[in-house]
């Protein structure tokens, strides 16, 4: 493995394990706002819970994201060196080879990211389900009684984790396999594909572009890396929200009750919840995705930083 290679994936990885924890609480209320549906009768969306609510779900993010950030900054730097045009003299790219470098990037982050957001989305909708009320040996279901003779496993599975739901990351996985089978741990992958495809062409097609602006011939400083990361953050919630809405209903627990399809969803979503539903939940992901961003890119180009510092005396030495 080459050096700036493994840099690139310790650097990427550090970042991506501090952001994801610290931004993680506006995650969850994201995710809880978009699986919240807005119709007559309905009470609105609790925002106050426990501590350990706002963290549910934060394990299967993390090990996704940090398969995801491995893939992000190697995949991109990859394309950009596949993708620039070898008879300008110039190191820069932009245009549209930089938007395809960004789309590339996306698609190879999503296939790796999916399974766990479909963890992590059960995860938060279990840890925001009422309470039962009654003792776990009531209303464990009775599979001898005439109302359950006729049900399946999977639909007796279903009714045992309504009752008794998962709390943890090993007990979901486990909800998931036996209630949808392995076809639960890919639900919203189109959603989640062109999602994670806008995020990376926009943020990464931002990020670059203002960075060649700023510092096109030397190191980025990790305090204009932090400004940076955060404009292509907000950039990026702009044009992706109604998308990241959608997936997050696709990816319910509940979505085979309510939904046909990604595009029976959004007309759903439009006919009994109206336009300006397809934006909820942009607050909190905003003040995730822009704290993220920014930190993901700050810390990493710190850390990039750092690593080539120690690695030049060395490399002077040889010359």
């Amino acid at each position: 493995m080459s050096e700036p290679l493994l840099t690139s994936i310790v650097a990427g990885s550090t970042a991506a394990v501090f952001q994801t924890t610290v931004s993680y609480p506006f995650e969850m209320l994201k995710t809880g706002l978009q699986l919240h549906r807005s119709l007559p009768g309905v009470p609105p969306f609790e925002m106050m819970h426990q501590l350990k609510t706002y963290f549910a779900g934060c394990a299967a993010l993390n090990v996704g994201t940090l398969l995801k950030t491995a893939t992000r900054f190697t995949t991109f730097d990859s394309a950009c060196q596949l993708l620039r045009d070898p008879e300008s003299g110039s190191k820069a790219i932009s245009g549209p080879r930089l938007l395809a470098a960004g789309v590339i990037t996306g698609f190879m982050e999503s296939l790796l990211v999916i399974p766990f957001e479909n963890i992590k989305t059960t995860m938060i909708e279990n840890a925001l389900a009422p309470k039962p009320e009654k003792a776990a040996q009531d209303i464990r279901p009775k599979f001898h009684a005439q109302k359950n003779s006729s049900m399946n496993p999977r639909q007796k599975w279903f009714v045992h984790y309504e009752a008794l739901p998962s709390t943890n990351f090993l007990s979901t996985i486990q909800e998931i396999y036996r209630t949808r089978g392995f076809r639960g741990f890919a639900q919203g992958s189109v959603c989640t594909i062109i999602r994670q495809t806008s995020n990376s062409a926009v943020r990464f097609t931002t990020y670059t572009t203002l960075k060649q602006f700023v510092s096109p011939n030397k190191p980025l400083n990790e305090y204009y890396a932090f400004a940076l990361g955060l404009v292509s953050s907000c950039a990026v919630v702009a044009v992706t929200q109604p998308i990241d809405v959608v997936k997050t209903r696709m990816q319910s627990k509940y979505s085979w009750m309510n939904y046909k399809n990604s595009l029976n969803c959004a007309y759903r979503i439009f006919v009994e919840e109206g336009f300006p539903k397809f934006w909820k939940g942009w607050a909190p992901r905003l003040m995730k995705v822009g704290l993220s961003g920014g930190v993901s890119f700050g810390v990493f180009q710190y850390t990039e930083n750092l690593m080539n510092s120690m690695t030049k005396p060395k490399n002077m030495g040889h010359d």
